[in-house]
């Protein structure tokens, strides 16, 4: 018995000799704080900022004492911005700026940014000093808004709703709020593919105004603005001068008559997305079903999706075959050899699914949402705020 009970205190102790000695390595190690507590805890970029705004600076960045509970070090930053430049409370759209820019280029011109080879290299207004003028209570307007946006305007996109979080929807609710008593339906505005072109293109702010005056879902001012914006393509004396939203309603649908009469005709070709078409086999037996995830890289296709679908996708050929987007056909077969329509996907070339519809513009169903889903996740693809056809 002796022997036994020596035995079990010698495994005893060496258990606690191992715990002992994990304890003793892991409070030697020296590890970097988990979130920014002082100004020199955040990274060279967010600081550099900082650093290239020091002469606007109303106290010393070193000063800031962080009293936030979130671990978001974006959120610290901009805790820290307010505390460096700001007098006054600023909308949240506009302190964005300062970690991500807003994506537009303030050129006037009628085509959408992305069909712009120059895009994103023209000279452009400083945003971030635009938060400083406004934190600071300065006059916007006056100091730096005047070449974009009225005293009226400027005013509106002040004070643009917290659900419009990115700049562009702000600049384009301000345009639109200007012209109406109506803060919803210039929500609504916002939240349409105006997005795409630059708030400083004067045709585009009289499409935004003939739209707040109009009452319409979003659903119906996106296929205006893909109308709107091919009839500008085809003739650029094309005006809203004088017409009225019937009248406009009337010309669409002329225009999409005119999209079915292109059929023999649409032809080219495109690489499209490097990515392969895929199926995915769901249920079992009797109840066996298949996804297939088709990629469209020829015009004609592009053509019968949009006739197949009763949406306009065929008026996508050019910035398909810029390789700006990519469009993606989603059938299910079930039962098994008995195919049915699913849904049509927009892909941005930054890889953002923008748009998924399904016969009609239907939304998608959910055993069609949640394929898209597994697909997106599988391959990368991220959800943006899309809306449809």
């Amino acid at each position: 018995m002796g022997k036994k009970i020596r035995f079990k205190e010698a495994r005893r102790r060496q258990a606690e000799n191992t715990v002992c000695a994990v304890l003793q390595a892991h409070s030697k190690r020296k590890s970097a704080p988990l979130v920014a507590t002082t100004w020199r805890d955040f990274n060279p970029a967010y600081r550099n900022k900082i650093d290239a705004y020091a002469g606007f600076a109303l106290r010393r960045p070193e000063d800031w004492i962080c009293r936030l509970k979130s671990r978001s070090e974006e959120r610290r930053f901009i805790d820290l911005v307010r505390f460096t430049f700001a007098k006054f409370p600023v909308p949240a759209h506009l302190e964005r700026v300062w970690i991500e820019d807003v994506d537009d280029d303030f050129v006037d011109d009628v085509r959408a940014r992305a069909q712009r080879p120059n895009a994103g290299r023209r000279a452009r207004p400083d945003l971030i000093r635009w938060y400083i003028v406004a934190a600071q209570g300065g006059s916007l307007h006056k100091r730096v808004a005047h070449p974009y946006m009225s005293k009226f305007e400027t005013h509106h996109f002040l004070n643009a709703p917290s659900q419009l979080a990115t700049g562009q929807a702000a600049f384009w609710y301000a345009i639109a709020r200007a012209q109406a008593d109506a803060a919803g339906l210039a929500i609504k505005v916002a939240q349409t593919r105006l997005q795409d072109f630059s708030i400083a293109s004067t045709f585009w702010k009289d499409v935004a105004r003939v739209f707040v005056r109009n009452r319409t879902s979003v659903r119906e001012m996106n296929d205006l603005i893909d109308f709107i914006a091919a009839a500008k393509a085809q003739d650029e004396a094309f005006s809203l001068k004088g017409r009225t939203l019937p009248a406009l309603r009337r010309r669409m649908e002329e225009w999409h008559r005119a999209l079915a009469k292109r059929q023999s005709i649409c032809g080219g070709a495109w690489a499209g997305r490097a990515l392969p078409d895929v199926d995915y086999v769901a249920g079992k037996e009797e109840k066996k079903a298949v996804w297939r995830f088709r990629q469209i890289k020829t015009g004609n296709d592009l053509f019968r999706e949009g006739q197949r679908m009763h949406h306009c996708v065929g008026s996508y050929k050019a910035l398909c075959m810029s390789g700006e987007v990519s469009i993606w056909s989603l059938s299910c077969e079930f039962p098994i050899s008995h195919l049915n329509k699913g849904v049509t996907i927009e892909v941005r070339r930054s890889g953002v699914i923008v748009q998924c519809r399904g016969y009609a513009n239907r939304m998608p169903y959910g055993n069609e949402l949640a394929m898209v889903k597994r697909w997106a996740n599988e391959h990368g693809l991220t959800w943006g705020s899309w809306v449809g056809w």
